[in-house]
């Protein structure tokens, strides 16, 4: 867990509304739709997303230049104190992230009460639309870790902070990289670190929720014995999708719905595919009926 974790009434980026797990997973069609990516922009979005999109990295950067060197400062106290989950450097990485997007967007959180309590590990599994679906996600106010492909870790600073709170690397052409990041996420589940991670393996072109490929959440939650949180992120592919990174003006923002949890015993007690397809079916409930998408057989 997160060593403050904030009331929501604190919150400038991320008010919470109260939601009931059958809120979450039947929330209005039709108004979700307002989440959805446009057929059409209206003239000069173009121009006027690659000006917000070149402030947003110049913001990144500016910041960068303030965490690192504080997250730098910390990791003596940090590697004494909490070598494991790092929850300081945490911490430090979603202030980061809550003051980068605080000009562009705004992230609304629904079901903060199905979160475990602080310092209970989980996994968490959403879906993915955008690169903003990981500076959303930070809006939550736990600890976790992203299991991220390796080029995300080449990103100056963002890259380095994360190498320095202990996020995971994957290669994914890797078989070897992919052995490793399991048994080290089985690991850091056993020690009481949370893991982030987006099934489908890659962010969605055009929203419609993907087919599950990377399922090794699904056999590190049994291994550990720990719960599965899914949960719904809308808007973010509105405000840049996955076939550019112009940042548009995103309407009603982001928001993320945090589902019930399925239990560490419930985990245990379910049929592999079985599994999978309740986590799916749950996630997508909470999108727009079109871009709920069905699974291949």
């Amino acid at each position: 867990g997160a060593p403050v974790v904030p009331s929501t009434s604190m919150w400038r980026g991320a008010r919470a509304r109260p939601a009931a797990a059958e809120r979450s997973a039947t929330s209005d069609s039709k108004e979700l739709t307002k989440f959805m990516i446009p057929d059409n922009r209206f003239p000069g979005a173009g121009v006027v997303g690659f000006v917000r999109a070149l402030s947003l990295f110049v913001l990144l950067m500016g910041l960068g230049c303030i965490f690192c060197p504080l997250i730098l400062v910390s990791m003596p106290f940090v590697i004494k104190r909490d070598p494991q989950r790092r929850t300081f450097v945490d911490f430090l990485m979603r202030q980061w992230a809550k003051l980068l997007i605080f000009p562009f967007f705004s992230v609304k959180i629904e079901g903060l009460e199905n979160l475990p309590p602080p310092g209970e590990a989980c996994i968490y599994v959403a879906n993915h639309q955008s690169f903003m679906d990981i500076l959303s996600a930070l809006h939550l106010p736990r600890s976790f870790k992203f299991i991220s492909k390796d080029s995300i870790f080449k990103i100056p600073f963002v890259g380095w902070a994360m190498k320095r709170a202990d996020h995971v690397s994957l290669k994914r052409d890797d078989r070897k990289s992919q052995v490793e990041v399991f048994r080290k996420s089985i690991k850091k589940l056993q020690d009481g670190t949370s893991l982030f991670i987006f099934p489908e393996g890659t962010r969605s072109q055009d929203g419609v929720m993907l087919d599950f490929k990377a399922k090794g959440a699904f056999g590190m939650a049994r291994r550990a014995k720990t719960a599965i949180l899914p949960m719904t992120i809308l808007g973010t592919g509105r405000l840049m999708s996955a076939k550019d990174f112009l940042l548009y003006f995103g309407g009603p923002g982001v928001r993320i719905i945090l589902h019930k949890a399925i239990s560490a015993e419930e985990v245990q007690a379910a049929d592999d595919d079985a599994l999978v397809e309740q986590v799916r079916d749950t996630i997508a409930a909470g999108l727009p009926e079109g871009y709920q998408g069905k699974p291949r057989a």
